[in-house]
């Protein structure tokens, strides 16, 4: 008690107290060497193990693998501890926090060691190694790296990384133990290649929501609504460049929706006679109040507020504060023109929408926000002082879970405004759930549009907090079991390549042996929210056979549809290749001939004139309807062959709930689809709900987050519970409790953010 595992270690003991009939053995590896035996064990003691991240699983695991004897591994992390990890991930304290969490944790777990035999001191030295590093990293974490290990463990939350590690595993040809928990939910397999076993890409991964601008900025419904726009407002106020907020309006972005408008517009007129409903209050929607390609009332508003905070000169090195300590006249033009913004955004906008009859139809009509609450704005103070003139989270009765009223949500935005006033004139982060005045910032801005949409219902801080980085509570436990059951399979793995050893070095009488193969001893296995008939919270069922249309371990051939005339090679290896087949370094070949290539020994200006051309216009012949694209990644050892299929008018369906279709106005490098070949999950949304990260979809290059706070949210329309396992084929997966009526449960881990603006 108090002291842990690492406690244990510490205790005196003897090696004369053990049995003579057997050679010496730390006491805390007595069991194992009873359960294994002492030629597993050995086993165990020699074997090099890679463990990539080390936060709620890693931890666990890091813990599991030194109690348990293994003396040599590799953690791979790129993360740093924070303070919401010290909850969870045990092997942190105070503090550690802001130091690399791969260093902390190794350090921490080499501790936990038992004791090498006397006989083997000399040549048994624990090594527990970190790599503050990215796993992506080709030149320090490559196929040759993978090789040097006996297996890998993989602690990761975000699809990127998870599948970097699936392919260098693949290419290496070595065991990969892979797991993910979300909630009370967690699953653990195993990816062998030389066992014929599905591999991560094989099953569908949760896709991205997407929410079209027109609900977002005019058409709310949702909290997860207004957060996404309240998210989208902290970039226009405060993001470095005022252009990557949706919201933001120049006059060629509104000649664009006005001319989408009129295109809706005659499109209907065409086919009907007359505009419909549905698409009028769609277009009408897009232009988010503007008409004939007018700004709207708030816009050069906020732009001057960015201007008096100095957020556009941040990075000019200027470190003079905007707002000094006593600078009364100061205070009260930022305050005022915070308040001109707030009235403009939260009363002038919305009555000038509502008198152009843009909500008649609505189910609720918005009600602007009062001006006796928006007046608070102007007397907010950021010191002590009596409550009522404090924002909410200066006041003494505060916590987190509160419900902030309309005039507290004011206040709160006012003091975001003075914080970034009085703060030294250096660029703002992007927005991160974790940075207390951009969560401040985005809890009042999206309850006040809340308000004003009457939207229930109205968030706390950390609520928003859940939606806004799609985080649900981990649970240690879930953590803890999974990372057992993980270790359960290492130990399946290495008794396999014992087997297999045995039979290479001629010990075996020929016959084949099935416990070398591991889907013969190595289970997929799911921990349950609810137990089953038999009163089991764990299921384990066969490892899956591999899907044949999986373009990584069965090479399949990917059909890709977009507009070959408008799209770039540029466009094509950015947006296809590298973001959602995850190629690290390409080799693309069109008609037999290369038209670009990267790697350590290739000079990047060799193939950069053909980045802009269109893909019809490429070297050999372009590629057109019909054609096959060549890609080829020898640091994955990865080659894919790419049906393209040439579409230049694309439909969307309508805002409405008429079930009609409208011409897809999304920019051209998000009109594409592939094709069966790669599969694509159905959309999970965090209706209710950053693992991770404000990053819809993740770069393959992004960092490998292991700080497993960050959770999917599964949709609303489809509630979160287990459902049946099915193999890739369609069919039931035979369980090893099917003769009860037990169905192995499923429920795929995967983390990565899920909220996306179209």
């Amino acid at each position: 008690r108090g002291g842990g595992a690492a406690n244990l270690i510490s205790l005196p003991f003897s090696y004369n107290t053990m049995s003579t009939d057997t050679p010496p053995c730390p006491p805390l590896l007595r069991g194992i060497r009873s359960a294994l035996g002492p030629t597993l064990l050995t086993q165990i003691l020699q074997s090099k193990i890679l463990l990539v991240g080390s936060g709620g699983i890693g931890c666990e695991l890091l813990k599991n693998l030194a109690l348990s004897g293994f003396r040599n591994v590799d953690v791979i992390d790129l993360d740093t501890i924070d303070v919401s990890n010290l909850n969870r991930q045990f092997l942190f304290r105070s503090q550690h926090v802001g130091m690399p969490k791969c260093v902390v944790a190794s350090e921490a777990a080499l501790k936990m060691v038992p004791p090498p035999l006397p006989s083997q001191e000399d040549t048994m030295g624990a090594k527990y190694t970190p790599y503050h590093g990215n796993v992506c990293d080709n030149s320090k974490f490559n196929v040759p790296y993978v090789q040097k290990f006996d297996l890998v463990l993989n602690a990761l939350d975000n699809i990127a990384a998870r599948r970097r590690v699936n392919r260098l595993c693949l290419a290496a040809n070595v065991p990969l133990v892979e797991a993910g928990t979300s909630g009370y939910l967690g699953q653990v397999t195993v990816i062998d290649k030389s066992s014929n076993t599905e591999c991560y890409e094989c099953q569908p991964k949760p896709t991205q929501k997407v929410y079209p601008i027109c609900t977002i900025r005019s058409t709310p419904s949702q909290p997860v609504h207004c957060i996404v726009w309240a998210k989208e407002m902290y970039k226009l106020c405060f993001g470095p460049n005022v252009g990557d907020s949706m919201l933001f309006e120049d006059e060629e972005s509104l000649k664009a929706e006005k001319a989408a408008e009129e295109e809706n517009e005659e499109g209907d007129e065409g086919d009907n006679g007359q505009e419909s409903n549905g698409t009028a209050a769609a277009a009408a929607a897009a232009t988010d109040g503007q008409e004939s390609g007018e700004k709207s009332t708030y816009m050069d508003l906020i732009v001057g507020l960015r201007s008096l905070l100095g957020v556009d000169n941040a990075n000019e090195g200027d470190e003079k504060k905007v707002l000094e300590l006593g600078d009364d006249a100061k205070r009260k033009e930022v305050l005022s023109k915070a308040h001109n913004s707030l009235t403009a955004l939260f009363v002038t906008e919305i009555e000038k929408q509502i008198g152009m009859d843009r909500y008649k139809t609505a189910e609720k009509v918005p009600v602007p926000v009062s001006l006796d609450d928006l007046a608070k704005c102007n007397t907010t103070i950021t010191c002590e002082g009596e409550d009522h003139l404090l924002p909410p989270t200066e006041r003494k009765d505060y916590a987190p879970t509160q419900i902030w009223s309309s005039s507290d949500c004011i206040q709160e935005l006012a003091s975001c405004f003075l914080d970034v006033a009085t703060s030294t004139n250096q660029p703002l982060p992007e927005f991160d759930k974790d940075d207390d005045m951009a969560m401040r910032f985005v809890t009042a801005a999206s309850n006040l549009r809340s308000y004003v949409f009457q939207i229930d219902p109205i968030q706390s801080l950390y609520s928003a907090k859940g939606i806004a980085g799609n985080i649900i509570p981990a649970i240690a436990t879930t953590n803890a079991i999974v990372a057992g059951l993980q270790v359960l399979q290492c130990f399946h793995i290495l008794k396999a390549q014992l087997s297999a050893s045995s039979k290479s070095d001629g010990n075996g009488d020929g016959a084949v042996d099935e416990t070398s193969n591991l889907k013969k001893t190595c289970r997929y296995t799911y921990c349950l929210r609810d137990k089953t008939r038999k009163g089991y919270y764990l299921q384990p069922t066969t490892l899956p056979d591999p899907n044949p249309n999986c373009f990584v371990c069965r090479n399949a051939i990917i059909s890709l549809t977009l507009n070959t005339q408008e799209w770039t090679l540029d466009m094509l290896l950015s947006r296809v290749i590298k973001k959602e087949l995850g190629f690290q370094e390409p080799t693309i070949l069109v008609g037999g001939d290369i038209v670009y290539e990267e790697g350590e020994d290739i000079d990047p200006s060799e193939y950069a004139i053909n980045l802009p051309k269109k893909l019809v216009n490429l070297p050999s012949g372009g590629v057109a309807h019909g054609s096959v694209i060549r890609i080829e990644d020898y640091s994955q050892d990865l080659e894919v062959d790419v049906n393209v299929s040439h579409k230049d008018v694309w439909m969307m369906k309508a805002d409405d709930d008429s079930g009609k279709e409208k011409v897809d106005d999304r920019e051209e490098i998000d009109k594409f689809e592939i094709g069966g070949k790669k599969p694509v999950a159905a959309a999970t949304a965090a209706d209710s709900s950053d693992g991770a990260k404000d990053n819809a979809s993740q770069d393959p290059a992004a960092e490998e987050d292991d700080d497993d706070d960050i959770e999917i949210i599964v949709d609303d329309d489809t509630p979160a519970k287990d459902t049946a396992a099915v193999s890739s084929n369609g069919k039931k997966r035979k369980t090893d409790t099917e003769e009860d009526g037990n169905k192995a449960k499923k429920a795929k881990v995967d983390t990565d953010e899920v909220i996306e603006i179209e």
